[in-house]
């Protein structure tokens, strides 16, 4: 068997950093950078002090964006609910509309002369002074009636105490 060597991170952070190329150590020094200049604003209290109030700042913005577009979803969404209903409600209002014209109708046609005679000779069977009245059945109570049956004889009762 074989034994291996151990490799410290190091080592091998050495190793590795001589075989990368020099793009990715440009971007090794940005980052290094970057991170140095977090450092120093740590050390600043002026520069933290304006971080912090940049990122509360940041955060209550964020904050009132997401209220605020909360609100109007909601708006939106009962503007169209509101929307639908009005239509509901005219379509309903034109049927009821059309409606009363027809009872309107109705009931001028009611109120006329005529159809007052009309309703009394055909509901009331009333006539005039002079006429004569002839109620005709109609076909169906001749064919809906079976004829009678001749009633079955009885058998004389036996007779109770004389």
């Amino acid at each position: 068997m074989k034994e291996e060597k151990k490799v410290s991170s190091f080592t091998y952070d050495l190793l590795e950093r001589e075989s990368q190329t020099e793009e990715q150590k440009e971007r090794r020094e940005i980052r290094r950078k970057k991170l140095e200049d977090r450092t120093k604003v740590k050390d600043d209290p002026a520069k933290e002090k304006r971080a912090k109030n940049r990122r509360r700042t940041i955060l209550v913005l964020l904050i009132a964006v997401v209220v605020i577009g909360t609100f109007t979803v909601r708006s939106v969404q009962r503007m169209i609910a509101l929307t639908r209903e009005r239509a509901m409600v005219q379509a309903q209002l034109e049927e009821l509309e059309k409606r009363r014209s027809e009872l309107e109708n109705e009931l001028l046609m009611v109120n006329s002369d005529e159809y007052v005679e009309q309703q009394a000779r055909s509901q009331l069977h009333m006539i005039k002074p002079g006429e004569v009245l002839y109620i005709v059945p109609s076909s169906t109570e001749y064919t809906q009636a079976e004829p009678e049956e001749e009633p079955a004889e009885e058998a004389p009762a036996e007779e109770a105490k004389p």
